[in-house]
């Protein structure tokens, strides 16, 4: 068991690499204790295979620094939200503990990635309540709630709820994500071509992340949504 500042999960591997690690470099600078949770193997993937995925999701994690990365080998494109794997989620959210959860965005382009979004919203809620119950190494596991769900922007544009700022990171950024070196451009590859293997991707998200940074003033940055307004103490800790 582990108390996490921050569980980031996604349906495939690279995709909080791709919406968030800036975010996730950030945090880990400033001393937060992150883990990555992979809800599938990606198995359907056009490119590459579930062995290449796994090491680059390894190397990738490496260079992010984070506490932890895990698998909860759900079946990539078929995976549903139903009491079994919500049941899975909620171990690993007790296990992991978290303040923060990262989650898919909520309408997005793979339906993967909504059906993610859904599953963690319903096993943060169901992970609180005390007649829930999972066992991890024998054990009963306690109820935990995590204080907030933020869920990063992905390939569809939306009005986001917080913007943060990764200026410092955004090169970092891209040394992480080219670590999925199957996913995307490789110009001697001859895998079929997807929406994020093309030469220019690297290029429209770097543009994406300056055009979010221009909405707060700074350089670059990362979007996510929220269920419910965010809160403040200060007027000042917004910027």
């Amino acid at each position: 068991m582990m108390n996490l500042d921050i569980l980031a999960i996604s349906a495939h591997a690279d995709d909080v690499e791709v919406a968030a690690g800036g975010t996730i470099l950030s945090h880990i600078a400033r001393g937060r204790q992150v883990g990555l949770l992979d809800l599938t193997q990606a198995e359907l993937s056009t490119r590459g295979n579930v062995t290449q995925r796994a090491e680059e999701a390894l190397e990738a994690a490496r260079l992010l620094a984070v506490s932890v990365r895990d698998q909860l080998y759900l079946p990539d494109g078929f995976f549903q939200v139903d009491q079994t794997n919500v049941l899975k989620l909620v171990a690993k959210i007790r296990k992991y503990r978290p303040s923060i959860i990262l989650a898919n965005a909520k309408d997005d382009r793979h339906p993967d990635h909504a059906k993610a979004a859904a599953l963690v919203e319903q096993a943060v809620f169901l992970s609180g309540l005390v007649r829930v119950v999972t066992i991890e190494d024998q054990a009963v596991q306690h109820p935990w709630r995590p204080k907030a769900v933020y869920h990063y922007v992905q390939d569809r544009h939306c009005t986001p709820d917080i913007v943060v700022d990764i200026s410092p990171y955004i090169d970092r950024k891209f040394e992480v994500i080219k670590a999925y070196k199957s996913q995307f451009y490789q110009p001697d590859c001859t895998d079929p071509e997807t929406p994020i293997s093309c030469p220019s991707f690297f290029e429209a998200l770097r543009g994406r992340n300056a055009m979010l940074g221009r909405q707060i003033g700074v350089e670059y940055a990362e979007a996510f949504t929220m269920a419910r307004p965010p809160g403040v103490r200060d007027l000042f800790d917004v910027v």
